[in-house]
């Protein structure tokens, strides 16, 4: 028994390090450095160091996800651990969707037996435009430690305004003759360089036995921010506490964490925060509904590399980038009282392109056709002959 219930300690720094880390999930590929101090439930404060790498691909309909990491412990132990996951939502049918998604995980202890698990979710979205709702179920399985059925109700709420994201659920979990019902919040603010998302929770009921990840009645809090340092460079700071996940192996602890995450490529630059999909869908039928920047995009008709001109009045500074740029921003040359100006190589076809103003958001400029980009954002796009 306190061997399993060792394999959810470590499986659980892994966990609050990169898996659970709420501002995962707006870059294509990063890896996440960090350091954690844990004190989990019945054991003693112990330190890891992890080193996680994360994949992610989200399109309008669809969003992909891998991830995996390395813990080693002050002890010298370490834990290999990876996980998968997936989601599809249907077309809107007067602002219903139903979503279907799943995930796969697995951890490796030491010399020890791995374990994981997976698991399948159905839920029903009606979304506004900056509100909506869901209900869902879950269900899977798991290997290794433990062979039971775990059961998922849920329902849940959201809103967003501007900056701000507010979530609110209620759910109630079986794992054989075990159960727990939990209430959580969360919100979330994301400014230029800085967000941040606080989570509170409580567990009003609980029926559990001995096994791991015992369910225990009580009450959570935790705070995480990431700082951007450079343009792939960020700092991720964390602190709090958590409940235990019977259905992941997942003991309740305590802990602080800092760390970097680096971006390793990205596909996009995203200004719209995301906690669910139905909330990214929000996000972005309101971005695009948003006006444009009041900058005004004109492109010479000739030449290569090629004149980009942007009009726009009272600026300070000027920035481009697009797909022409591998959305690494530029800085334009003020060529008369309201005229900015780079030349950049383009291609024939159709090009992405984003302007930012004085160092605001990054707005799709006038004179460019108005899209969406698959992480939530307003992007302009033009077509070269």
């Amino acid at each position: 028994m306190r061997r399993r219930r060792l394999h959810a300690a470590v499986a659980a720094a892994a966990w609050i390090v990169s898996f659970e880390s709420p501002l995962v999930g707006q870059t294509a590929g990063t890896v996440d450095i960090g350091a954690s101090v844990v004190e989990y439930d019945g054991f003693l404060v112990s330190g890891a160091a992890v080193v996680s790498p994360a994949l992610r691909f989200d399109a309008e309909n669809l969003s992909l996800g891998a991830q995996g990491s390395w813990t080693l412990f002050e002890s010298g132990n370490q834990i290999v651990q990876a996980t998968v996951a997936g989601a599809w939502l249907t077309p809107p049918r007067g602002g219903w969707r139903v979503e279907f998604s799943g995930s796969a995980g697995a951890a490796k202890y030491a010399d020890e037996r791995g374990y994981g698990h997976v698991l399948a979710r159905t839920r029903l979205h009606m979304s506004g435009e900056r509100a909506g709702g869901w209900v869902g179920a879950t269900t899977g399985g798991s290997f290794g430690d433990s062979s039971q059925v775990p059961f998922e109700l849920a329902v849940g709420g959201w809103t967003v305004q501007d900056r701000l994201t507010l979530v609110g659920t209620l759910s109630a979990t079986w794992l054989g003759t075990d159960g727990h019902v939990d209430l959580l919040g969360a919100a979330r603010w994301a400014g230029e360089r800085v967000e941040v998302e606080g989570r509170a929770g409580m567990r009003p009921w609980a029926e559990s036995g001995e096994g791991v990840g015992e369910a225990r009645v009580g009450a959570w809090a935790d705070l995480s921010a990431l700082v951007s340092l450079t343009d792939r460079i960020k700092l991720a700071l964390s602190g709090g506490a958590y409940p235990s996940d019977p259905v992941r192996q997942v003991l309740g602890a305590t802990y602080v964490t800092v760390g970097l995450r680096f971006d390793i490529f990205r596909r996009q630059v995203s200004p719209v925060p995301t906690i669910t999909g139905a909330m990214a869908r929000a996000a972005r039928e309101r971005a695009v509904t948003e006006s444009s920047s009041r900058a005004r995009l004109e492109i010479g008709p000739w030449g290569d590399p090629r004149a980009l001109l942007v009009h726009v009045a009272g600026a300070r500074s000027v920035e481009l980038m697009g797909d022409f740029t591998d959305w690494q921003p530029l800085g334009l040359a003020q060529t008369g009282p309201d005229t900015w100006e780079i030349r950049v190589s383009l291609t024939p076809g159709a090009h992405r392109v984003n302007i930012r103003v004085d160092g605001g958001r990054w707005l799709a400029p006038r004179g460019t056709r108005l899209e969406q980009t698959e992480f939530g954002g307003p992007v302009g796009v033009v077509v070269i002959p």
